[in-house]
């Protein structure tokens, strides 16, 4: 039993098997991408096969894996495993009716994720993300306190002058990520500035707090965590534990 399941460790573990995962994931991003035109029916023929047999590898190929792992509780207890195993199960689910197309099609473009799982940089650069998820999420969380303050500023003057962009809080809200991703908002400001010419302190304001400020700070969590760097709460602890 335990020469069986080396022989499916040898070939997971295998540079030739990994090498193979990843064109065959690539073919499937091709075959994505060339679905999508209007396919002679002569050659949709060839291309369902082609499909059918990216979707046979990818089941033989997690077989092996789960194979190799000698238990499943193990293999499940890794989320990559987990992530793959469901875009597995999903490709295999049965099409039978035209109004499903659409459907097909995003299964078939969401296997190429898979590439994330087989090249371990991808996957670090994912965990580091998740890992960035509390404090980047403070600092989101102040983003949209300051929006909704300069939301509701902005509906009470501008409302009545640009009813289209501030209008309401919720318009209000939309107009200023647009402000903050510096999407035309010069034209924004010259549709009120006209009957409040100090206008400009209010977006000036409010591109400097979010868009320079707070999105920098975004970037460096991030940046930080990726790179490995002390971060906030580490600080904190070392001092807590110094003053100690």
């Amino acid at each position: 039993m335990n020469s069986f399941v080396n022989f499916f460790l040898r070939i997971r573990n295998s540079k030739i098997f990994s090498g193979i995962v990843i064109a065959v994931i690539v073919a499937s991003a091709i075959y994505a991408g060339v679905s999508s035109y209007n396919i002679p029916p002569e050659y949709t023929v060839y291309l369902d096969l082609f499909d059918y047999a990216i979707t046979l590898f990818f089941v033989i190929e997690i077989i092996i894996r789960m194979i190799s792992e000698r238990s499943l509780v193990k293999f499940f207890k890794d989320g990559w495993n987990i992530f793959d195993f469901l875009i597995v199960t999903i490709s295999l689910v049965p099409i039978s009716n035209v109004e499903s197309v659409f459907v097909a099609r995003l299964l078939r473009i969401i296997r190429v994720l898979r590439i994330i799982t087989v090249v371990p940089a991808f996957r670090h650069i994912i965990d580091s993300l998740v890992k960035t998820i509390p404090r980047v999420g403070f600092i989101a969380l102040l983003m949209f306190i300051f929006m909704y303050v300069w939301g509701a500023i902005g509906t009470m003057f501008f409302g009545p002058v640009d009813p289209e962009h501030w209008g309401n809080i919720g318009l209000a809200l939309i107009t200023l990520v647009q402000v903050a991703t510096y999407d035309d908002w010069a034209a924004i400001m010259s549709n009120v500035i006209e009957v409040y010419p100090y206008a400009w302190i209010f977006f000036v304001s409010f591109i400097i707090i979010n868009a320079v400020i707070l999105l920098n700070m975004v970037i460096g969590v991030i940046v930080d965590v990726m790179t490995g760097g002390a971060g906030i709460d580490d600080l904190l602890n070392k001092d807590e534990s110094e003053s100690s």
